[in-house]
């Protein structure tokens, strides 16, 4: 108790000891030489403290600590780097440092991987049960699903000319899907094609004369479908072409992400 106390303690006194400097550098109080010093000794307290969580994450196998200790110590650096000029890093820059999660997830499969199982085709249940589970979310479709795949790492593309369109069921841990529906043979029917990612973006053209339903579902990261946006925590959004039940030719597209970005355009 009294150590957390202590640690309480001393993130307190850092805050208020840096809202203090930043007001008095604000109104003119403190000169140029003791900016300059507080600009590399902020950082350095970010280094500091990144090495603490990441002895702690690796002596400990803790996650958590040891990513945000990797990322502190990253963070830091680069800004007293940046001091220097010898980098180009802002503090308004840390989202950059994003793939460091990746680091700190990877490090979580090796420690523990003996304990952890990662299956993508079907989330654990059974065809069957997969696809009651898909019908009662998304709804039926006429097409049964005739490509069903998972990957753990790496990219995934349809852009080969007159490429066959058929309806699938695509998902991704880490990696990148690519669509170039304006280059495929689109069959008779509604084709369902439906993707799912942990990190990754989704990049699709479509042809214009193709009527679509398109239901994208994000946890953190930004849509662009045909020119609209959406880039909030859970970003979600729906498209159905006028006239899609009568088209003969149609597709319906499902997109569920974690972190990434969805961009859909018409060709």
């Amino acid at each position: 108790m009294k150590n957390s106390g202590g640690k309480q303690w001393f993130f307190s006194a850092v805050l208020l000891l840096s809202g203090i400097v930043l007001l008095l550098i604000n109104i003119g109080v403190i000169s140029l030489e003791i900016k300059q010093l507080f600009v590399i000794l902020l950082p350095l307290l970010f280094v500091l403290q990144g090495l603490k969580w990441l002895y702690s994450g690796l002596k400990w196998r803790g996650m958590l600590k040891f990513t945000f200790g990797l990322f502190f110590l990253i963070y830091g650096a680069l800004l007293i780097l940046s001091s220097f000029e010898a980098v180009i890093f802002t503090y308004g820059d840390w989202w950059k440092l994003w793939p460091v999660s990746l680091i700190g997830f990877a490090f979580m499969v090796l420690w523990k991987k003996s304990q952890i199982r990662v299956t993508f085709s079907s989330d654990g249940l059974t065809d069957e049960e997969e696809e009651a589970a898909f019908k009662k979310r998304y709804g039926e479709t006429k097409e049964r699903i005739k490509v069903n795949k998972g990957n753990f790492i790496g990219d995934v593309k349809y852009n080969q000319p007159n490429w066959p369109l058929e309806s699938m069921r695509l998902s991704n841990m880490i990696g990148n899907y690519y669509f170039d529906i304006s280059k495929a043979y689109i069959p008779e029917g509604e084709t369902p094609i439906y993707l799912k990612g942990w990190i990754g973006d989704v990049k699709m053209l479509i042809p214009e004369d193709i009527p679509v339903d398109i239901k994208i579902d994000g946890s953190i990261g930004d849509i662009k479908l045909f020119g609209q946006k959406s880039s909030d925590i859970k970003p979600n959004m729906n498209y159905r072409t006028p006239g899609y039940e009568n088209a003969e030719k149609k597709i319906k597209i499902i997109i569920e992400f974690s972190i990434g970005s969805v961009r859909i355009n018409k060709v």
